[in-house]
């Protein structure tokens, strides 16, 4: 799997989803602020084989000789795909023509004539098979209708299904963000700041510490805003209400993390909550669409740092996740990990990537670390 941050990946469910009106949307947005390369990528699946793109006597894949080519889009004077993004503002398009098993060294072809970390928006369905990008929506009807199989096979791994009435969208090209090099769609769930602990080991309120001019928990609301539709935040009202986003007390108070989990999972609009402590200002971004996404099967899924440490405090907990917590509250219990033991509870592990530890602030050296900190 190619890792590629800076691409946003768009693909669709068949013709006429409005996918690539969508994709101009943003690069007008975005060809404003910096350069922006748009690529439409075609896979084919075998010589000989059915055409993914126009059917029988399109020429497009009998057209191909080797294993792959890369055609740059020079005008923008007609009505094909790329030529409309190239009449929006892209810098530089691309179209990619390539066989299944040569996708790999065409994408390297391709990265190879870019900057790295340039904004790269991609038309591709099948592509999702050998790119993690930075985010994969899927556009398709409001109404339904059929869904191409090269579709079918990657609709599970789309960050965000997006629906198209015949005029607009239900999630806005606004509302996805290109930032610090990476693409960020909020996804139908909940982001919710947990900020009602004591904070006993920093002798504060480590929450409303001042770092560069604002508190804490308003660069830990400035990382999460784009990840999620809603942002909640799990503490006292008379405390956050500057944050302007809605305020959950604990059901119970002095209770611990869990009741603030709890409480939380009870007040979100959505399913999936995405949990973070208020003192972790810098997140690793890039294993959240993967936490999201595995959240769909699991009651909770937690990632793991290098050595082993489970990390309750950053996870994705569904509503299912509900009754375990409240399990593990009547007995007494009130560790995170308690509930995750519950029988009925389901939940899966994944790993934080080397060179992106976790960081949170339990001590005044933490806080003049990440105070002095310009990244934030």
């Amino acid at each position: 799997m190619i890792h590629i941050p800076n691409m946003l990946m768009i693909g669709a469910s068949g013709r006429n989803t409005g996918k690539t009106e969508f994709a101009c949307r943003l690069i007008r947005r975005e060809a404003g602020i910096r350069c922006v390369t748009a690529v439409k990528i075609t896979t084919i699946r075998e010589r000989g084989g059915s055409c993914p793109r126009g059917g029988a006597g399109c020429g497009v894949c009998s057209a191909l000789k080797g294993g792959y080519e890369i055609l740059e889009e020079k005008t923008g004077g007609e009505a094909k795909d790329t030529q409309r993004m190239k009449r929006a503002g892209a810098c530089r398009v691309y179209w990619i023509r390539s066989f299944r098993d040569h996708l790999a060294a065409a994408l390297a072809d391709f990265l190879s004539r870019i900057q790295p970390g340039e904004c790269v928006i991609c038309e591709s369905n099948s592509a999702r098979l050998a790119v993690e990008p930075g985010a994969f929506i899927v556009v398709r009807e409001k109404e339904g209708g059929p869904t191409k199989s090269s579709c079918t096979e990657v609709l599970d791994l789309a960050d965000r299904i997006v629906s198209f009435d015949g005029r607009t969208w239900d999630l806005q090209p606004d509302r996805c963000v290109f930032l610090n090099g990476r693409w960020f769609v909020p996804a139908r769930a909940t982001a919710a700041i947990l900020a009602g602990g004591k904070s006993s080991r920093m002798g504060a309120d480590k929450s409303l510490l001042p770092v560069r001019g604002r508190p804490l928990i308003s660069h830990v609301a400035d990382a999460v805003r784009p990840l999620a539709d809603e942002l909640i935040v799990g503490g006292d009202r008379s405390r956050f209400a500057f944050l302007e986003c809605r305020v959950v007390p604990d059901e119970q108070p002095d209770q611990g993390p869990l009741m603030g989990i709890l409480s939380c999972l009870e007040a979100a609009s959505h399913d999936r909550v995405l949990v973070v402590a208020c003192d972790m200002p810098r997140l690793p971004a890039g294993i959240i669409p993967r936490m999201m996404r595995d959240a769909r099967r699991f009651h909770a899924v937690i990632p793991v740092s290098a050595d082993g440490t489970p990390e309750p405090l950053f996870a994705v907990y569904t509503k299912g996740f509900i009754s375990a917590a409240r399990s593990a509250l009547a007995a007494g219990k009130r560790r995170v990990l308690d509930a995750l033991d519950q029988p009925a509870c389901t939940h899966r592990h994944i790993a934080i990537p080397e060179g992106f530890p976790l960081e949170n602030i339990n001590t005044p050296e933490d806080y003049r670390r990440i105070a002095g900190d310009d990244s934030i």
